[in-house]
């Protein structure tokens, strides 16, 4: 039998409530850049703003329901293959890991390179890494169609901070697959 992609399914439910739930909070309670939205993105200026929260949440967090409907519609055949492949604890971690290494990275262009205090949120950066990873893990490279195309799509929007976030996410899932690859190198020399 086929496991269930539970785990696919659970951050399409958590993008969704939390995208749908951030005009619950009132802004002049928080007050925090007059927005949720803009209260729990990522911002390379300053990462553990808002107790952490922003890390937590942002990934999760859209700008509104076609923003998030976007993404899951790129999310869904990507993760539900990760998923039936090897484990939703895989896909988990994935997500995690490139969520995680997208932010590292913004956060050093960011040193170098001032970013301005713009801010960054959504899952896209995560789909273009798990598209790139799961391309080069399973040598199907008409996968790398999609990051590409997200990426290129991102030429003609006015905001350089996504098109950046996008190409950190290609990188990121290049880099996963060389994690990846001298993980499963050390697993097989630990079994000798």
């Amino acid at each position: 039998m086929k496991q269930r992609p539970l785990i696919t399914i659970s951050l399409i439910l958590i993008s969704l409530v939390i995208t749908l739930m951030a005009p619950i909070f009132d802004n002049s309670i928080y007050g925090f850049n007059h927005h949720p939205t803009e209260w729990l993105s990522f911002s390379p200026n300053a990462p553990l703003r808002h107790w952490g929260l922003s890390l937590i949440f942002s990934p999760f967090l859209h700008m509104n329901f076609v923003h998030v409907l976007t993404n899951m519609i790129f999310f869904i055949p990507v993760g539900m293959m990760i998923e039936r492949k090897e484990s939703g604890r895989f896909l988990a971690v994935s997500f995690v890991l490139l969520h995680a290494l997208v932010l590292l990275l913004l956060v050093m262009v960011n040193l170098f390179f001032s970013l301005e205090g713009k801010a960054f949120l959504g899952t896209s950066h995560v789909v273009i890494g798990l598209y790139t990873f799961w391309s080069l893990k399973t040598k199907n490279f008409a996968l790398l169609f999609w990051p590409l195309f997200i990426i290129g799509w991102g030429l003609w929007e006015p905001q350089p901070m996504i098109l950046l976030a996008h190409t950190l996410g290609l990188f990121a899932g290049i880099k996963l697959f060389f994690w990846s690859r001298l993980w499963d190198k050390f697993r097989s020399q630990r079994s000798h």
